[in-house]
């Protein structure tokens, strides 16, 4: 009943616009007064503060200062370059540059509006020159970006690994396989509109000395994902070790090798970073505190009960994970998202037999689909902002990266292989 009561208080106050901090709390304070169950109220402000004090949690504004970094500075533009000569010269060529440098991309920033934003800027305008309809190509990009959180380093990935105690560098292993799953089957969409369509039947193809040109002009910001995951890996630093060499590493890429990122950008970059700094860590302590009465009503063990009267079947507990976040995802940011569900879903997938880091990457996966699905996706109001169409209207010409997306989810799900084979092989 408790669990019911939290799930529409909270469902309720997001609808009726409620901030979503303020939601959160809400959902907390509300079921300990209608069932006096007893707990101090100043236990819920011990718990706020105690949910961001951890210093692990440093990484986080770490890697969003890093991330800003890159994508401030001309890291896009010779990505972007890069793609074109991989992938240019196939039918649909215009479309998988921007599937692939999205991929590229968002293993620097690990940011998917970051990604959306960079890619974007410069890539929907050439696409519509080609031919493709304008909404398809604010779609692919608001589609593409989300593969930012996927691939390693991952945001998400990070607060799942902190929230539930599960290795940060198995996770980003495991998000390797996936994230080229999904934008494999975000090529193939785009192939199948160039060829239908006639719009982009392919360019030329470029020789190898311009392929190796424009690889060796991107190979500086290249190899950030390979320090920071080389560094986790081998154990040499802590991801929040990492995080603070990523950037170091982004000043000396942007202002040393590149040099289109001078000091006196710095300080409107620290202002912009600690701002999304702060409205993560404010959700953190939110969350931290709803964890704190799930965890104490034993909610989990009411979920698995719930979920046992129907199967006891990990498959069928599995599809309740993917349609509980897809129905999130519509109105909750992917940080929120798996920080308030992880608590109910961790415990679950252990009775389940369902590997925690598998779950992690099932759920990131779930969010990403989320920030390009209307009506709150984030990606997709940047696309819709930069392309100046109508959400709805890029939407409704998204429909086949919606059912590739769909299908990646599934395989991901279903099929363990696909995210737990590298971390078999590093275990």
């Amino acid at each position: 009943m408790i669990l019911l009561f939290v799930v529409f208080v909270f469902l309720v106050s997001v609808f009726i616009g409620v901030p979503l901090v303020w939601a959160i709390l809400l959902t907390s304070i509300l079921p300990i007064i209608v069932f006096d169950l007893g707990y101090p109220l100043q236990a819920l402000y011990l718990n706020f503060i105690g949910g961001v004090e951890p210093n692990h949690f440093l990484a986080i504004p770490l890697f969003i200062v890093a991330g800003e970094l890159m994508s401030r500075g001309g890291v896009g533009e010779r990505i972007i370059e890069f793609a074109r000569n991989a992938f240019g010269f196939m039918a649909g060529g215009l479309g998988m540059v921007v599937v692939g440098a999205s991929m590229i991309f968002g293993g620097i920033s690990g940011s998917a509006i970051a990604d959306s934003a960079a890619i974007g800027s410069v890539m929907i305008k050439n696409m519509a020159k080609q031919g493709y309809a304008r909404p398809f190509a604010a779609g692919l990009v608001a589609a593409a970006g989300t593969i930012g959180i996927i691939i390693p380093p991952s945001i998400p990935m990070l607060i799942y690994g902190f929230v539930g105690n599960v290795s940060v560098a198995e996770l980003f292993l495991a998000g390797m396989v996936p994230g080229l799953l999904f934008g494999l089957f975000f090529m193939a969409v785009c192939y199948w509109v160039g060829k239908s369509t006639g719009c982009d039947p392919g360019g030329r193809t470029v020789s190898r000395a311009e392929l190796w040109r424009s690889f060796v002009q991107t190979a500086p910001a290249l190899f950030m994902p390979i320090l920071i995951l080389g560094g986790i890996f081998s154990g040499w630093v802590t991801p929040t070790e990492a995080a603070a060499l990523a950037v170091v590493y982004g000043l000396i890429v942007t202002m040393g090798v590149y040099r289109d990122f001078r000091i006196r950008d710095l300080p409107a970059l620290m202002v912009d970073a600690f701002v999304i700094s702060a409205t993560v860590m404010v959700v953190i302590g939110a969350t931290t505190v709803l964890g704190w009465l799930i965890t104490l009503e034993q909610m989990p063990q009411i979920l698995v009960a719930f979920v046992q009267d129907f199967s006891s079947s990990p498959w069928v507990f599995l599809l309740l994970v993917n349609i509980v976040l897809l129905i999130l995802g519509l109105v909750l940011d992917p940080v929120p998202a798996i920080l308030l569900t992880a608590p109910l879903f961790l415990p679950t997938a252990q009775t389940f037999g369902v590997d925690p880091v598998h779950l992690g990457v099932i759920m990131t996966c779930n969010v990403a689909v989320g920030l390009f699905t209307p009506p709150v996706g984030a990606t997709l109001y940047v696309a819709s902002r930069i392309s100046g169409d109508g959400v709805l209207s890029i939407a409704r010409a998204m429909a086949p990266l919606y059912i590739m997306a769909i299908a990646a989810l599934m395989l991901v799900t279903y099929v363990p292989a696909i995210s737990m084979t590298m971390v078999h092989l590093f275990r």
